[in-house]
């Protein structure tokens, strides 16, 4: 069992894990985590990131992603009067 201190960071008391326990969950500086006070314990969750559009897709331009999944399904031929564009 790994022990830790609490310390001061501004008005608010901070909690350092120990270089093992975070190695061991792979916890990174500035991850965010959720704490949920209990009677006598702490409970702190990782809380998965989330993306949104700009993220997901940055880095390549639509036509960039357009051309790596134009091949990715096939809807088969065209049936009754729609009109597809590509």
């Amino acid at each position: 069992m790994a022990h830790a201190i609490l310390g001061r960071w501004g008005k608010n008391l901070a909690l350092r894990f120990p270089r093992e326990i975070a190695n061991e969950l792979a916890l990174v500086e500035g991850e965010t985590v959720d704490i949920e006070p209990g009677p006598d314990r702490i409970i702190i969750r990782r809380i998965r990131p989330r993306y949104g559009l700009d993220e997901l897709f940055a880095g390549k331009s639509p036509e960039e992603w357009r051309a790596i999944y134009a091949d990715a399904y096939d809807w088969g031929p065209d049936v009754g009067q729609e009109i597809v564009e590509e």
